[in-house]
């Protein structure tokens, strides 16, 4: 599911234009408050809509209304690869330091790992309940670019990550992992704060031992 919050909002908008449209070609006279305020509706409408996404789905008395966990930040993991694991000669069996850097609306969400050999970029995700949970858990598509160094071992690839939060505002998380090397594991994840924007594991690594 790619960025749904844009058709979300366009066709909030679309639907706005084609109200207000309407209303002009009724001939109906702005004559009142009340027609005035009608008119401006399609405009609170996506001002409330890119509120929501933006901000007001995150307040404590609001949070309880939805199933969406909070989990934009920054986030340290260590990944466990299985026995199984199709990992080549001289590769990492772990277990791996890792971060995670969320960034995070009501309706978009991206992921960025980083290790010591590369970095991976969510591509497309979806959100779930499972039957009886308090919360939804996160699935992602990503694909995984190691440095250039570690290229003769390790190359370009695709895989898929699921994080399952168990509360609304997790400050720990589980997750599995699998790649399209045959490769698959398990992840603990520990909020470190909410702070993104980091660009290696070097920089996050750094942050989060001078706290």
């Amino acid at each position: 599911m790619h960025r749904p919050v844009v058709v979300v909002r366009v066709s909030i908008l679309s639907a706005g234009l084609v109200y207000s449209l309407l209303l002009y070609l009724s001939g109906v006279e702005l004559n009142s408050w009340t027609k005035r305020i009608l008119t401006l509706l399609p405009a609170f409408g996506a001002g409330f809509l890119a509120l929501w996404d933006v901000w007001l789905w995150r307040l404590p008395g609001v949070k309880n209304l939805v199933r969406r966990p909070r989990l934009d930040g920054l986030w340290q993991v260590t990944l466990t690869p299985t026995d199984d694991s199709h990992i080549p000669q001289g590769g990492n069996r772990g277990p791996i330091a890792a971060f995670l850097i969320i960034s995070q609306s009501y309706w978009s969400i991206h992921v960025r790992q980083y290790t010591a050999e590369s970095i991976s970029r969510s591509r497309a995700f979806f959100w779930e309940q499972p039957n009886g949970a308090d919360t939804e858990r996160l699935t992602f598509i990503y694909d995984n670019d190691p440095k250039q160094s570690q290229r003769h071992r390790s190359t370009w690839h695709l895989g898929s990550c699921i994080l399952d939060p168990a509360n609304r505002r997790p400050l720990t998380m589980s997750g599995v992992y699998f790649t399209d090397r045959y490769t698959k594991g398990d992840m603990e994840i520990l909020l470190i704060d909410r702070t993104k924007g980091y660009g290696s594991f070097g920089e996050a690594e750094r942050h989060t031992t001078s706290m």
